[in-house]
């Protein structure tokens, strides 16, 4: 996840404080909550509070690396964290998580056993994670402009859109898009080369980066903003985050501009990742961590939360919901689940590397 503007930060640090009051005068019970922006309505974090006579105290996360910090510090006064799972990945190494008792998080059995099977990779037999939501890295492309150089018959379905040099040399007339953000462009290239995505051999990252050189100069922007432009018809291809596509459909729809915006996951070459829910070791109040988990997972609550947010859901009748509604927003098939790759963690020295790289090519 990515860091959130101030403004809303404060709204929401707002109705923590707000909700903070609601259930502090008749209050059994506390829950710190620690979590990215803009994930459960205010509306969820209230009436959870009012159904089980909870005081609860919910904090805006801006970073994995500053709840990194507070749990390896130790005595965060967090009772629930909602970590990347990469990030978990080392943390749970760390010892900073409670082992789960499954038993008390009965709504267990909503949970989608693929995801549950492929956030393995993090966190081997589900020992410490709940997966809340989940999302993917892909292509969102403007079909209209795409097709008018490509062709009709050209299949999107396909990095060659981002990687290969013929194709985006031809895309530069209307604009390609790349995140700033090296690990993510380089496991997809990686991925994209039919090499490890999580590879920690120097030699996949050189292969990655002499491919990267061959179209960087036709890429227009290297920018973790691109919905405008998108959206204004400046770029016609855009490496992206799957949280952005429903609100650039929502964008189309709502403005009602003349164009098709596609999300694209390429088959076996789109990674996905977790948003997680962890208990820290030192939790203050560990039974009203297991409830509030437990409440995120009953399925009535799971499909407003992903309605809210746009992102998939971890629970199947979230997942169900959103793919019955076809509005724009993201929600692929079990199938599509079935092809996404899982994001690894990579060594220091491989992320050194990376970043050697990276400095190249903005240096050329």
């Amino acid at each position: 996840m990515k860091s959130r503007s101030s403004a809303l930060c404060r709204a929401f640090l707002a109705s923590a404080l707000s909700l903070g009051v609601l259930s502090a005068q008749a209050a059994s019970q506390s829950l710190n909550v620690l979590n990215w922006s803009e994930l459960i309505p205010a509306e969820v974090q209230k009436a959870y509070a009012q159904q089980t006579s909870t005081e609860m105290t919910y904090d805006i996360l801006d970073s994995d690396d500053t709840l990194e910090s507070k749990l390896l510090t130790g005595h965060s006064g967090y009772d629930v964290v909602y970590p990347s799972s990469s990030y978990m990945a080392k943390q749970i190494k760390a010892g900073a998580y409670e082992p789960l008792d499954w038993s008390k998080i009965p709504n267990r059995v909503h949970l989608d056993p693929l995801l549950l099977k492929k956030v393995e990779l993090h966190d081997l037999g589900n020992r410490y994670g709940v997966p809340f939501l989940w999302g993917t890295n892909g292509i969102l492309v403007n079909v209209k402009q795409v097709r008018a150089i490509l062709g009709e018959d050209f299949d999107l379905n396909t990095q060659a859109l981002l990687f290969d040099p013929l194709v985006v040399s031809k895309l530069a007339k209307c604009g390609v898009s790349f995140l700033d953000s090296p690990q993510d462009v380089f496991t997809m290239v990686l991925a994209y080369l039919g090499r490890d995505p999580n590879s920690n051999d120097i030699e996949d990252y050189k292969a990655a980066y002499m491919q990267l050189q061959r179209v960087w100069p036709h890429i227009k922007q290297v920018n973790s903003t691109y919905r405008d432009q998108i959206t204004r018809g400046d770029i016609c291809v855009a490496m992206a985050w799957s949280g952005d596509a429903g609100v650039v459909n929502r964008i189309v729809r709502e403005n009602k501009l003349d164009m098709e915006i596609r999300y694209i996951t390429p088959k076996g070459q789109t990674p996905i990742w977790f948003t997680m829910m962890g208990i820290p070791k030192d939790a203050p109040n560990k039974d009203a961590a297991y409830q509030w988990i437990n409440y995120l997972l009953d399925p009535k609550v799971a499909t407003q939360v992903t309605e809210y947010n746009s992102y998939p859901s971890s629970v199947r009748e979230a997942q169900e919901a959103s793919r019955a509604i076809q509005d724009g927003r993201y929600a692929p098939s079990e199938a599509e689940i079935r092809s996404f790759y899982v994001s690894g963690t990579i060594g220091p020295k491989t992320i050194k590397v990376m970043t050697k790289y990276w400095r190249r090519l903005y240096s050329n």
